[in-house]
């Protein structure tokens, strides 16, 4: 296959463990997803690689589908072999699972229409789990949590369940889909929105957890939904149980 020689917008469809990574977002002393990829693919593209990404996840908080783009001024690797190329020479807990060429206007994070996040969460403590899974160290209902579950579905201000940013405009999210998957083992909670805020998905998770348990009521969750001030009583689960799932593009892409 002929090489590449012209400037072209690459897509990467990216898998990582997030346990030892101080989260997608690069910086200076710390160890994180982007930094890592952009040295590996600076050595293999041979010049400066910037990454943009779907979504900036958490320190401790694992990817299945992270999609991220970068320029590349005459790509000399054919597109198909990009991620082998990556690969042999990133760390065994991040991997380029897909590699192709995006339209000129393709844009991670701004053109995405769909996010889905899974979190973990187990009844008893596993010592293979411990990476990818919360366990709480209390009993909650979980017929209560998948009852009620469906008031998250739709349009609503999720300023109780994130921590304040002073450049959120606003804090209304629309939720497509949220499911809790549960039986003796332990339970999987799944949600799919337009976007998500700085923790929102663990403060959620949380305070499901603790309408299970009796700690709040279904009207104090429901307030919750409808607050646009916060609420400092809402606690965020641990970042371990997290993972991105995917992010969906229009057919367009």
């Amino acid at each position: 296959m002929e090489t590449l020689n012209k400037s072209i917008r690459l897509l990467f469809l990216i898998e990582y463990d997030g346990t030892d990574f101080s989260g997608w977002q690069w910086q200076a002393r710390g160890r994180t997803v982007q930094r890592t990829l952009e040295g590996v693919m600076q050595r293999v593209f041979g010049q400066p690689i910037r990454l943009v990404a779907a979504g900036r996840t958490d320190a401790g908080v694992h990817s299945l589908g992270q999609v991220a783009h970068c320029n590349v001024v005459d790509c000399r690797v054919p597109v198909e072999r990009i991620p082998q190329a990556v690969n042999n020479l990133l760390p065994p807990d991040v991997r380029i699972l897909q590699t192709s060429i995006a339209p000129p206007n393709f844009h991670a994070r701004f053109s995405a229409v769909r996010r889905t996040y899974e979190y973990c969460i187990t009844k008893r403590f596993h010592p293979l789990t411990r990476r990818r899974a919360w366990t709480p160290n209390f009993l909650w209902d979980d017929e209560i949590i998948g009852r009620e579950i469906q008031l998250l579905i739709g349009r609503h201000s999720f300023r109780s369940f994130a921590l304040f940013n002073p450049k959120e405009k606003d804090y209304v999210c629309d939720i497509f889909e949220a499911d809790w998957k549960y039986d003796a083992k332990g339970c999987t909670f799944t949600i799919t929105a337009d976007r998500f805020l700085h923790k929102m998905v663990r403060g959620i998770v949380h305070s499901l957890i603790d309408l299970g348990r009796g700690y709040y009521s279904l009207e104090q969750f429901s307030a919750l939904l409808h607050s646009s001030t916060g609420n400092a009583a809402v606690r965020f689960a641990p970042p371990q149980g997290l993972t991105l799932v995917r992010v969906e593009y229009p057919d367009c892409y």
